[in-house]
């Protein structure tokens, strides 16, 4: 947990600092911010983190655009998106992101809680690094 309040400190502190981490460091950091966002609401963070040919395949087979999906945020209470088991593969201006998610999900009167599997393309554009893909590959209610 000290690793990660301290990587999430590096990521505020300044583009200095972020511009010196070797990309695959700085895609976990933005991996794990982006749903950081997704759990404040922070949309206008979001619109800037994925691209505009971004594509959200949910476990249940469900596919939503970038519209979709910031609509599908605006609306869902989060409390928990936790990743674990991160890797990253990079290639030339891509990196493929595996990992697991841990999410709360509050509907109507519970939380739901529940773990997914997860890979993740991100692309470095002139705006830099944004998210283009996310696929749920495996899902777990608990």
């Amino acid at each position: 947990m000290k690793k990660i309040f301290l990587l999430c400190c590096i990521l505020f502190s300044g583009s200095v600092i972020l511009a010196q981490l070797p990309d695959s460091a700085y895609i976990l950091l933005l991996n794990q911010q982006i749903d950081a966002y997704v759990v404040s609401q922070n949309l206008a963070a979001l619109d800037t983190l994925y691209g505009d040919d971004f594509v959200f395949a949910h476990g249940s087979g469900r596919v939503e655009g970038k519209a979709g999906w910031m609509k599908t945020v605006s609306r869902t209470r989060y409390p928990m998106r936790q990743h674990d088991s991160v890797t990253v593969e990079r290639h030339p201006g891509l990196a493929l992101v595996k990992g697991r998610l841990s999410i709360g999900r509050i509907d109507k009167e519970k939380t739901t809680r529940y773990y997914l599997r997860y890979i993740r393309l991100f692309a470095l554009r002139e705006k830099g690094w944004q998210l283009i893909s996310h696929h749920t590959v495996d899902e777990h209610h608990l």
